[in-house]
């Protein structure tokens, strides 16, 4: 089926925004803003935020974790500072060993990553009563109001914060290039966790109209007093929260799971509008939650709360889709976000406080894992494997993108999110170049596949239809740009059937990197220019056409690189690779020089050279293009029972890694089929970074205890429960831990009539509590050096 799309328009009209934000860092770098998008020293700065909450996570793991973001293509950090992590005693606040923002900070940008700091005072972030202390209650004031009472204590919280913050603010040489205020005020409250009856009493939202404009204003001010001047500042965009025209950003978001909206008499999630494309800068068009008090082409759509994931809820037990977390993205930038915020990028534990527990009652005492992009013990998921390339992409290439209008083609109006019959899809132009956005994904429905896909784009001097001479079918799930019109070093792509994701110049040649959907052939077409003297490809088929343009086509299951010798300048290359090996693309830097690995076991950039992070394999492989500016690479190991392998492979120089295994045994007594005695060996973490439990188990919520202690905890939603041994070194030092599942009840439960003492409550249906199997895997760390 063909599918036509309008995009003969005229260039957007960009000019510098309203906003009364900026600033300069002492080395010369500045940050403004347009109407459109963030720019850095006059250019498009296309921002990927990831929040990572440091309060949730051992401080000496912090750099790494930092190291996996940046690998991932993040360039800010967001963070909550939640009141109640560094006040839960009224006067006594905690800025040491997990709570050392400064510390963190200061490590973010020594990997080279801005920082947003989201302030509060109230922040919510499924913490107990939003962030704010206990003992903030039951006093003559209102919280989240602009009581005298109230704002005495905002007050101080602010000043600490400055101080432990001072000196690194932008305008300071430090990292931090925004502070959000407060979090959906006027827009969402907390669970009051005080009260009796959890779950229906909430404490305050905030004010609307002009108090709670008012209430923003002094937010502001106080930070501004505090020392915490930032380029810019943000707040809630979405529902009624109020917002300081000119002065603040508001950001946005979308999550495709909303455990806010199930209850018992309501368990099922309806479809969200997330995945139906909409022009955020159409003043006319309907975009849902993004209907703001200004006129939308004013500022930036800007987002920090896009689902990376979403906590698992006591009433919600879904497994987040990788998928929906790649398409969430894509459906914003194919809308004209050219700032996305992930929530959250990297999970996390919630502490133990000196009074209780700090979670929401809504969700688990301990973990905070999200099902997000980095798990709450470190892992790389799926969704962080797709989303790479993207973060890639917009990294080489989103200088070019920003300024680009979003056209939708004529119906997509009616498309709603329960249709999965029709294809979406959005262009992104100047009106001469640009690229297309498919996207077959949408939660909570089941996509039709679409074959036999053809897309004709008009712009003003050209029609542009594509594919010719390959079959494109869009599989369920699938989301992907293709670009057309695509500047190649001097040539031009008319257009290709895979997607950009990467760049690397030598003197020698500039390769450019494509990822091929699955399923889906590379078809590149490359228009006839006078400088070409050949085009070959080591797979698939090359063909010259009667206008001398060349067709490559690469078949999807094997990769091909694409040379293009030029008269009088570099090689250009084009290396086109089908999705499962983009994701294992990884960029990394060399003293300013790229190097571009491919391997399934994640890398991290080091001062010294690199780290791979091997979650059970004690052996694996890796490859370095050898195409790129840096020079091969000898790569040696301290690690003294490490082996290194190096041999040249074509295109690439390709090592082998060989260390010791590991073997875990687990002494496991079952007490009964819900409760295990898990018996630890005393050197279970020697020789390894950490021991990761895979649980197996039906239930409804499970425990882990030691020594009488709770360490953790799962609400079950049928994927595997997973614990990291590590931080918990001193929780396990009786070596055995007792894992235990309430449990889960499939029918009805009611109270008897007659029960004269007590309430007795009576269940009829299938109930199930039971540990299937339990395994250790080690996770290695191997550091390399040149």
């Amino acid at each position: 089926m063909s599918y036509t799309i309008h995009a003969g328009i005229a260039p957007k009209d960009i000019y510098p925004a309203t906003l009364r934000l900026g600033g300069t860092h002492p080395r010369g770098d500045h940050i403004s803003f347009t109407n459109y998008y963030m720019e850095l020293n006059g250019k498009p700065y296309f921002a990927i935020c990831g929040e990572f909450h440091y309060s949730r996570y051992p401080e000496d793991c912090w750099e790494t974790e930092i190291r996996k973001m940046k690998s991932s293509g993040i360039n800010i950090v967001a963070t909550y500072i939640f009141w109640n992590h560094h006040e839960e005693i009224e006067g006594v606040f905690e800025w040491q060993g997990n709570r050392n923002v400064r510390k963190f900070v200061e490590l973010c940008a020594q990997n080279g990553i801005y920082v947003i700091l989201r302030v509060g005072p109230f922040c919510h972030g499924e913490v107990r009563n939003g962030g704010l202390p206990d003992w903030l209650f039951g006093r003559s004031f209102d919280v989240r109001s602009n009581d005298e009472g109230y704002l005495h204590y905002v007050h101080r919280l602010f000043h600490e914060i400055g101080i432990q913050a001072a000196g690194q603010m932008f305008k300071d040489g430090g990292p931090v290039v925004g502070i959000q205020l407060e979090n959906e005020f006027n827009a969402a409250a907390a669970l009051w966790e005080l009260t009796a009856k959890q779950g229906d009493e909430y404490l305050s939202g905030g004010l609307g109209g002009e108090a709670g404009s008012e209430h923003m204003r002094l937010l502001k001010q106080y930070a501004e007093e505090a020392g915490m001047v930032a380029p810019f500042y943000t707040s809630t965009g979405w529902g009624a929260a109020p917002f300081l025209e000119d002065e603040v950003l508001p950001l946005y978001g979308g999550y495709a799971y909303t455990p806010w909206s199930i209850s018992e008499q309501n368990p099922d999630q309806n479809p969200t509008p997330e995945y139906v494309f909409v022009n955020y800068h159409n003043e006319a068009a309907e975009t849902g939650e993004f209907n703001p008090p200004y006129p939308k082409t004013k500022y930036p759509f800007a987002c920090c709360e896009m689902g990376g994931g979403m906590q698992t809820w006591y009433l919600s037990r879904f497994q987040v889709e990788p998928e929906s977390v790649m398409a969430m993205s894509l459906m914003k930038i194919g809308g004209g976000c050219n700032f996305v915020g992930y929530y959250m990028f990297h999970g996390g534990t919630n502490p133990i406080g000196k009074t209780g527990y700090l979670n929401e009652s809504t969700t688990p005492r301990i973990t905070y894992d999200f099902q997000a992009p980095i798990g709450e013990f470190g892992q790389i998921r799926d969704s962080g494997h797709l989303l790479r390339p993207l973060h890639y992409f917009l990294h080489r290439f989103g200088e070019r993108l920003a300024p680009m209008a979003t056209v939708l083609p004529d119906g997509a109006e009616t498309i709603t999110p329960e249709d999965a019959h029709t294809l979406r899809y959005a262009v992104r132009t100047d009106g001469k170049v640009g690229f297309l956005f498919v996207n077959n994904y949408q939660d909570h429905v089941v996509m039709d596949t679409h074959e036999d896909v053809r897309f004709a784009i008009l712009l003003a001097d050209e029609s542009i239809e594509f594919p010719r001479k390959s079959s494109l079918t869009v599989r369920k799930n699938a989301s992907f740009i293709f670009p057309f019109n695509f500047a190649l070093d001097g040539l031009n792509l008319r257009f290709a059937t895979a997607q950009p994701v990467t760049r690397v110049e030598s003197a020698e040649a500039a390769t450019y990197f494509f990822s091929m959907p699955e399923g889906v052939d590379g078809e590149f077409l490359i228009d006839a220019h006078a400088a070409i003297t050949g085009i070959s490809a080591d797979t698939g088929t090359v063909e010259k056409g009667a206008e001398n343009e060349y067709t490559v086509l690469i078949p999807h299951d094997r990769p091909g690189m694409i040379r293009i010798t030029q008269d009088g300048a570099r090689e250009i290359r084009i290396y086109a690779m089908n999705a499962r090996e983009a994701a294992m693309l990884w960029e990394m830097e060399d003293e300013g020089q790229q190097r571009i690995i491919f391997s399934e076991v994640p890398p991290v950039q080091t001062q010294d050279g690199i780290e791979f992070f091997s979650s059970g394999q004690s052996s694996f492989s890796f490859r370095e293009y050898a195409g790129g500016p840096a020079a091969p690479a000898r790569w040696t190991t301290a690690h003294a029972a490490c082996s290194i392998a190096q041999h040249r492979e074509e295109w690439f120089h390709s090592f082998d890694l060989e260390l010791p295994a590991k073997e875990i045994r687990l002494g496991i007594h079952r007490i009964h089929d819900h409760k295990i005695a898990l018996q630890l060996a005393p050197d279970l973490l020697e020789g390894v970074e950490e021991v990761l439990l895979s649980i197996d188990y039906t239930g409804n919520v499970g425990y882990a205890f030691a020594a009488g202690q709770l360490f953790h905890d799962h609400f079950y939603n049928g994927a595997p429960w997973e614990i990291g041994l590590s931080r918990f070194r001193d929780t396990l030092r009786s070596g055995e831990i007792i894992l235990e599942t309430t449990p889960l009840r499939k029918g009805v439960t009611t109270v008897a009539a007659d029960a004269a003492m007590a309430v007795e409550k009576q269940f009829t249906g299938e109930a199930t509590a039971v540990f299937h199997s339990i395994t250790a895997i080690p996770v290695y760390r191997v550091a390399l050096r040149k």
